[in-house]
């Protein structure tokens, strides 16, 4: 073998061994995850951009090519893509593999048992609430499992993988420590989070709140008068001092309960993806943790 063929097979192995894994994400906040534990060696694709409401989402065909470029596909599970996830995999290359992240992160049921869930309980009772991003202790599993894929679809690069979701798994103890102290600065008596919907059921078991979602797990629904007079006496019952709008979602419900009890309005919260000013999952659950603490201590 020549020394020229030589120089240049060592160029090919080298490419081939630096070549990124190409991933597709179904949701920001998995988008970023996949960032954080795939560093240089993964080029994340997010199907849904910064700023963008996941409820109303319908991929379009130029995404869907997208698609069918990547190796592997990030959902985040747990039906939150259910209504147009069908398209992503009929749009899929043959052998591409779809993950879904929070499948193996223990889930939480909707309970219509407690008086405190006040919109549509018939409807939404045992159904699986998708939210499993606000634990912190969630997404520190989620980071492993995305190291675990990764390392089986390139093998080569299971070291970095593995260490990279390591790195990432420190940098959330310490969000958890900085989350812990702040929160400690809340009353055990006032920790009731009120939101515009059911979001934050695995924040609230995380840092022992209670959750009172305003709106169910719907947060298009205006309630009615009934609904709204029921709302309001049971947060006068539970002696809520703050509710808490969405960032993208419709406040006037919580608007108008915050006029009619004096019952202070909190800053809107970020329930569901990233913003450019958010654009991380830390800088999400930084905002959201702040601005409960600011309203409640």
């Amino acid at each position: 073998m020549t020394r020229a063929l030589v120089f240049t097979l060592s160029l090919f192995a080298t490419d081939s061994s630096l070549a990124q894994l190409k991933v597709v994400a179904l949701h920001p906040i998995i988008a970023d995850l996949a960032r954080q534990v795939g560093g240089p060696q993964v080029q994340v694709d997010s199907l849904i951009g910064l700023d963008q409401d996941i409820h109303d989402f319908n991929p379009r065909p130029s995404q869907l090519v997208r698609v069918s470029q990547a190796r592997l596909i990030l959902a985040s599970g747990k039906h939150l893509e259910e209504s147009w996830i069908a398209k992503v995999k009929d749009a899929r290359s043959d052998g591409t593999k779809i993950v879904e992240v929070g499948r193996r992160i223990p889930s939480l049921l909707v309970d219509a048992k407690d008086e405190m869930f006040l919109c549509c309980p018939k409807h939404a009772q045992g159904s699986l609430d998708p939210h499993w991003w606000h634990s912190i202790k969630g997404m520190q599993r989620a980071a492993r499992i995305v190291a675990a894929v990764f390392s089986e679809v390139d093998p080569v690069h299971k070291a970095a993988y593995t260490d990279q979701a390591r790195a990432y798994t420190r940098e959330l103890d310490a969000l958890a420590s900085w989350a812990k102290k702040e929160i400690a600065r809340v009353p055990r008596s006032d920790r009731e989070l009120s939101t515009s919907h059911l979001a934050f059921a695995y924040f609230c078991r995380e840092f022992g709140f209670k959750a009172v979602p305003v709106l169910g797990l719907n947060r298009e629904q205006d309630p009615s008068p009934s609904l709204l007079a029921e709302t309001i006496a049971i947060l006068r019952k539970h002696k809520v001092k703050a509710v808490f709008p969405e960032v993208q979602a419709n406040p006037k419900a919580l608007a108008t309960i915050s006029a009619g009890t004096g019952i202070k309005l909190g800053k809107p919260l970020l329930a569901d993806t990233l913003t450019t000013t958010c654009p991380t999952y830390i800088d999400l659950m930084r905002h959201n943790i702040s601005r409960v603490t600011e309203a409640l201590r």
